[in-house]
């Protein structure tokens, strides 16, 4: 069997650009959708499984427990899943790299992907990074493997649950910014909001165990910058769009994840000021203007340090 066999569940935008990018690179790239009009193979995931090396879960964080109910029992003990998904569940409030486990028959490897890959970009031929991590070295080597090349940057890790929540905390915080260009913020402001971001993003490691190394690296600030900023963005245009239509009930991984973030930090949710700003926008569907200009005017601007 070809050790480069790839299914790709999730035929949207990153999805239909890892295939390209993989079969560029001479790898055979199967695709599944449960928009059956988005793809050739409309098999059951369950028969398409044992098939592959590799299962690429390119669905929202919010599909992945449906897509392995189906899926699991069926996969090889050696195939390989690979999650690219940046959010938390929110029935448990695991992020990827800590409910894939669970998900996953005993001993499975999986590997979680973070950094920034934005799919227009990819699909462009633009440069992407990525960070691939697993408890199993071998497992995100192999993934890795794939993706190494002049044009995609690839790292390993074994700390896929601190991964995993970088890419949730960038996606959270990269709204913050949507709505600064909503607003018409100048850079100064913009910078002040990125310094209190990263900042928050480092307190709320601490605060859930996580490592501060990798929320600095390629899976946590890299990929807020490259989120943060560009008009590929979906969480950057949630924010956007909140603002300029006045709706709140826009879906994404930052505005999914939000909730169940402040749910798990209990008490200390109080400590991150910008946190609860997004929140009083996107959640509780309070005027932009109001409460940034009220985040701006707070006294209380000290920043940590450890």
């Amino acid at each position: 069997m070809d050790i480069s066999r790839i299914l790709i569940v999730g035929a949207g935008e990153l999805g239909t650009a890892l295939g390209g990018y993989l079969r560029t690179n001479g790898a055979e790239v199967i695709f599944w959708d449960a928009n059956r009009s988005k793809v050739s193979d409309t098999h059951p995931l369950y028969e398409i499984v044992p098939l592959v090396n590799f299962v690429f879960l390119c669905v929202p964080s919010w599909a992945i427990r449906s897509v392995l109910s189906d899926a699991a029992s069926a996969l090889r003990s050696q195939t390989v899943v690979a999650s690219f998904s940046k959010g938390i569940d929110s029935s448990l409030g695991y992020t990827t790299g800590e409910l894939l486990p669970g998900l996953l028959p005993k001993h499975q490897p999986f590997v979680v992907v973070g950094g920034p890959m934005l799919a227009a970009e990819i699909a462009a031929g633009h440069r992407a990074a990525a960070v691939f991590a697993s408890p199993d070295d071998a497992a995100a080597g192999s993934v890795a493997a794939l993706f190494r090349s002049g044009v995609f940057m690839a790292e390993v890790s074994r700390d896929a649950v601190s991964v995993s929540l970088a890419g949730v905390l960038k996606n959270i915080y990269a709204i913050s910014l949507g709505i600064a260009d909503g607003l018409e913020l100048d850079g100064n402001a913009k910078g002040w909001i990125v310094s209190r971001a990263v900042n928050e993003m480092l307190g709320i490691a601490e605060a859930l165990g996580a490592d501060k190394k990798i929320i600095l690296g390629t899976a946590g600030l890299v990929d807020f910058v490259a989120t943060a900023y560009s008009p590929y963005s979906r969480n950057r245009e949630v924010g956007d769009e909140i603002v300029k239509n006045g709706k709140c009930d826009l879906k994404g991984e930052g505005t999914m994840s939000l909730p169940p973030l402040i749910v798990r930090l209990g008490l200390r949710a109080a400590e991150f000021a910008l946190l609860n700003a997004i929140k009083n926008i996107v959640i509780d569907c309070e005027p932009a203007k109001t409460i940034v200009d009220a985040y701006f005017a707070a006294k209380d601007h000290a920043q940590r340090r450890d």
